[in-house]
C-alpha cells in the first residue's frame, strides 16, 4: 500500500539520479473524476510516488485541479493543494454531475462545453509543463489544445489492440438477448467478436465532439473514446497478468505498471463497531460496497440476499454509500436484522476487507484490486465493460464469482455467496493474487515511467 505515512522522507535512490544534465523544475497538475473514490486515490498514488522518485535537485511541484469533490479533504490530507476549477459541481457522483445519459458521458452539448472551457481557462491561467489525468476527457482535451504535454492514467488499456485481442473476457452484460448464453459460448463469442465493440454507441461521443470543435478541435464530428483519452504517455494500472495475452500488441507508450494504492483516509484506522462487527466469532464475515458508482438497487437486492434465510449465520457491514443511496432507505430494507451493520461512513478498505471472508461488490478496479491484495474471494455485478472485465479477470483467475446484471437478485447473489465460502479454492486462488499484487511495485514503475517521459525531451 502507498501512503503518505509509509513512504520515506527520502527520495529512493534510481537510476534517473544518475543522470547528468536535470532540469531545474516541473510542473504538474493532477485533474480526474475526484468524484470517484478510485481515480483519486490513485491520482493521489501516482503523485506520491512521483514526488518520492523525484530525481535529487528537481524541484517539483504538484496541483490537483477540481471541479468539486467530497475527497478534496483527502488529496489536502495527503499534501497537494487543490486548484478550483469551473463548472463548480456538488461532487458526490460522475453520473449525476455529468448527467450521464447513455450512450453518452456527458448529458447536454452546452455542459460538456463548460467542463472543457473551464479546463482551458484554468491551464491557461496556472501554465503546468505536463497535465496527469484520469478517464477526464475535458483536461485530455484542454491539455491538447494548448500543446501541454499529458499522461493518462486508466485502469484498462483504452486502444484498439486491445480490443481486437482478448481484452472483453466475455459479452458485455448491456447486450440483450446473447448474455442468455452459457458462459463458455459467450466467451468464445466475445474472443471472436471483440473487434466489433469499438463500433458501439458508446465509443463514439456525439456531445463532446461537438464541444471540443466548439472550442477549437481539429476534428468535427463524433469523438472516439480511444481519442478522448489519449495521452502522450498511457499508465495502465492494473496486474500485467491480466493482459498478458496482447500487451505486446500495444505501443510503447502504454504501459502496464501493476496496481496502485493509496490511503485515503487520513490517519483514522477503521472504526471500532465495524471492526468488532467484521469479527464473528460464528460464522463467517461479508462487506458489501459499491463504492462511489454502483446502484441503490444493487446495495438493496445484496442486503435483501443476506437477510434471505435467518439460519445464515454470517455477519455483515454494508456500506450505503451517499453518492448511491441514503442510510435510511438501506436501512429500512435491511429491516432491523442484527446480522448487519449498515452505514453510510466512510470504510477504509485496506483495513476492512482483510477482515471479510467475502466481499460483495461493484466491479471498480479499486475495489477490485483491494479485496484481492487482501486475499480476500469476491462476488461482483458490473455497470459497464470495464468493470465487468475486472471482475471476469477475478472470476477466470478462480478468486470470485461474477453474476450477471439480469441474475442480481436475492437468491443467486445469496448462492453464490454460499459457494465462495464452501469452497476454499476461491480463498486460496485469492492468496495467489495478492501475493502477485505483494510482487508488484506499481507506484515505482509508474513513477520511473513518468519520470523518463517527462525528462526526455528537455
Amino acid at each position: 500500500m502507498i501512503s503518505s505515512t509509509q513512504r520515506s522522507t527520502q527520495p529512493a535512490k534510481t537510476h534517473l539520479d544518475m543522470m547528468t544534465t536535470i532540469p531545474a523544475s516541473t510542473y504538474l497538475i493532477v485533474s480526474a473524476a475526484f468524484q470517484d473514490a478510485g481515480d483519486t486515490t490513485r491520482a493521489i498514488a501516482l503523485a506520491l510516488a512521483l514526488r518520492e522518485y523525484c530525481p535529487k535537485g528537481h524541484d517539483l511541484k504538484i496541483d490537483f485541479l477540481s471541479c468539486g469533490s467530497r475527497f478534496e479533504p483527502i488529496i489536502q490530507n495527503a499534501g497537494f493543494n487543490v486548484v478550483p476549477c469551473q463548472p463548480r459541481v456538488p461532487g458526490l457522483s460522475v453520473a449525476d454531475d455529468l448527467e450521464w445519459d447513455f450512450p453518452e458521458f456527458i448529458g447536454s452539448e452546452a455542459l460538456a462545453k463548460n467542463f472543457i472551457e473551464g479546463q482551458l481557462e484554468a491551464l491557461r491561467r496556472l501554465k503546468p509543463d505536463v497535465v496527469l489525468h484520469g478517464m477526464w476527457p475535458a483536461t485530455s482535451l484542454a491539455a491538447r489544445l494548448l500543446g501541454i504535454r499529458t499522461i493518462s492514467f486508466l485502469p484498462l488499456p483504452l486502444h484498439p489492440a486491445s480490443f481486437s485481442n482478448g481484452l472483453i473476457r466475455d459479452l458485455p452484460d448491456m447486450i440483450p438477448l446473447f448474455t442468455r448464453l452459457p458462459r463458455p459460448a459467450r466467451q468464445w463469442l466475445a474472443w471472436h467478436l471483440s473487434h466489433l465493440m469499438v463500433y458501439a454507441p458508446i465509443f463514439r461521443q456525439h456531445r463532446i465532439g461537438a464541444a471540443a470543435a466548439a472550442c477549437g478541435w481539429p476534428i468535427k464530428g463524433p469523438l472516439s473514446l480511444f481519442d478522448m483519452a489519449k495521452a502522450d504517455l498511457n499508465l495502465v494500472n492494473d496486474l500485467p497478468e491480466f493482459h498478458a495475452d496482447y500487451s505486446y500488441r500495444l505501443p510503447e507508450d502504454v504501459v502496464i505498471t501493476g496496481p496502485l494504492f493509496a490511503r485515503i483516509h487520513d490517519t483514522k484506522e477503521l472504526d471500532q463497531d465495524i471492526a468488532a462487527h467484521l469479527h464473528n466469532d460464528h460464522g463467517p464475515s461479508i462487506l458489501v460496497t459499491m463504492g462511489s458508482s454502483g446502484t441503490k438497487d444493487m446495495v438493496f437486492e445484496a442486503i435483501r440476499a443476506l437477510i434471505l434465510d435467518r439460519h445464515d449465520n454470517w455477519k455483515a457491514v454494508v456500506l450505503a454509500a451517499p453518492a448511491i443511496c441514503s442510510i435510511e432507505e438501506a436501512r429500512a430494507v435491511a429491516n432491523d436484522d442484527p446480522r448487519l451493520l449498515v452505514t453510510d461512513r466512510f470504510i477504509p478498505a485496506p483495513e476492512a476487507t482483510p477482515l471479510a471472508d467475502v466481499v460483495i461488490m461493484h466491479g471498480g478496479q479499486g475495489t477490485v484490486q483491494t479485496a484481492i491484495a487482501a486475499g480476500t474471494p469476491v462476488v461482483g455485478v458490473a455497470l459497464q465493460v470495464e468493470q465487468q472485465t475486472n471482475l471476469d479477470n477475478v472470476m477466470n483467475a478462480g478468486a470470485g464469482i461474477r453474476i450477471q446484471r439480469r441474475s442480481w437478485h436475492p437468491q443467486a447473489i445469496r448462492a453464490a455467496v454460499k459457494t465462495v465460502l464452501a469452497d476454499p479454492t476461491y480463498k486460496v486462488r485469492a492468496m495467489e493474487l495478492a501475493e502477485t499484487i505483494r510482487k508488484t511495485d506499481g507506484a515505482r514503475t509508474a513513477a520511473e515511467c513518468m519520470w523518463r517521459f517527462l525528462l526526455k525531451d528537455e
